[in-house]
């Protein structure tokens, strides 16, 4: 078999079902098929790979470079229905709450196809606003500030629930990256969520503000629940990243949540991956931030479990790496970044009484 049809197949057959066996066997068969033509064709001076089966190819790499045994040693199954520090999973994605946070956030009537339904971000906000739900604190009355809302839904999905919420990001001239994206607030228009709340209640419930996460100001105030959505990873280094989660905990009211959701490293690293705008935590890093979590008056409860039993699973995105059109995703739970691939991973932290 040629080395382009070893490195396919190789990271296919090592998540493959045993029960298939004889599936597997004509795989493998079929497989040297294509290497034996690929081959000749190549000796004639003919490229048989298209651009698709590049993409394939580099998807193929990075999945084989996946090694979750430490992260699945002893661990359990992650569930949406009892929510502590966990990483996206695709049977989370199918689970009814989960549905319905994603019919509230994105407007859904039905899913609208796999890769909406089976997409890290969208996993974020529902185990974030789950989480809120879970600990009694989706109600009136209660408060909530985010870091780096962007425009997303959460603001206007919290404040439709009655909390009182502050919405912060970065200001507007800090970063021309995140203004080009489109993913840098916009003031409380881009907050609005018609389908969720009026414009007057909107008003009414969320404050915009523009904070540096770097340096929080001191008088933000203290409230019942804190969150940001895969922002931490992005403050300049890993390690203050790990730290402004653990200042968020002194903005927590007593039996309030902070719930800040990150990028879990999914490839052996002898040291954090920092690619300069990105960090990628390894199961260390996150374990020595729960050992600080008791100064800060707080606990937490962390399960590294990796699934990679089903195909969304073990699907890796290749849109921060290139080759993305050439091979649309049909899940995005798993990201190849750099030279490291990411899961989405939510810490949720308890201020005790």
């Amino acid at each position: 078999m040629s080395k382009i049809a070893k490195a396919m197949a190789a990271p296919v057959r090592r998540y493959f079902n045993p029960r298939f066996e004889s599936l597997n066997g004509r795989l493998i068969a079929l497989q040297e098929q294509v290497a034996r033509l690929s081959e000749q064709l190549e000796r004639n001076g003919v490229n048989p790979i298209s651009e698709r089966e590049e993409a394939e190819l580099v998807q193929a790499r990075y999945l084989a470079q996946i090694d979750v045994s430490d992260h699945n040693r002893g661990g359990r199954p992650p569930t949406f229905a009892e929510l502590e520090g966990q990483a996206a999973s695709a049977a989370q994605c199918d689970d009814p709450a989960y549905l319905e946070w994603c019919k509230l956030l994105e407007g859904w009537d039905a899913p609208t196809g796999p890769i909406r339904q089976y997409n890290r971000k969208l996993w974020e906000w529902a185990y974030i606003a789950e989480a809120v739900t879970q600990a009694g604190l989706m109600q009136p009355g209660r408060s909530a500030v985010g870091f780096g809302v962007g425009n997303e839904p959460l603001p206007a999905l919290l404040a439709s629930r009655g909390l009182d919420v502050l919405a912060t990001d970065q200001g507007v001239a800090t970063d021309d990256h995140w203004m080009a994206s489109g993913e840098l607030n916009t003031g409380l228009a881009g907050l609005r969520r018609p389908r969720l709340l009026s414009d007057g209640e909107l008003e009414r419930r969320v404050r915009v503000r523009e904070v540096d996460m770097n340096d929080v100001p001191d008088d933000l105030g203290t409230f019942d629940v804190v969150w940001s959505s895969c922002v931490v990873e992005h403050l300049g280094s890993p390690q203050r990243g790990l730290d402004f989660i653990i200042e968020s905990c002194g903005l927590l009211a007593p039996g309030g949540i902070a719930v800040h959701t990150t990028e879990l490293e999914l490839t052996p690293k002898a040291t954090t991956a920092d690619y300069g705008n990105c960090a990628v935590y390894r199961i260390s890093d996150l374990l020595a931030l729960a050992k600080r979590l008791p100064e800060a008056g707080c606990t937490a409860t962390f399960n590294f479990a990796v699934s990679m039993d089903r195909p969304e699973d073990r699907w890796v995105s290749l849109q921060a790496v290139g080759h993305h059109a050439a091979l649309p995703d049909t899940a995005h739970l798993k990201l190849a970044i750099a030279d490291s691939v990411s899961t989405s991973f939510g810490t949720l932290i308890r201020k005790l009484p």
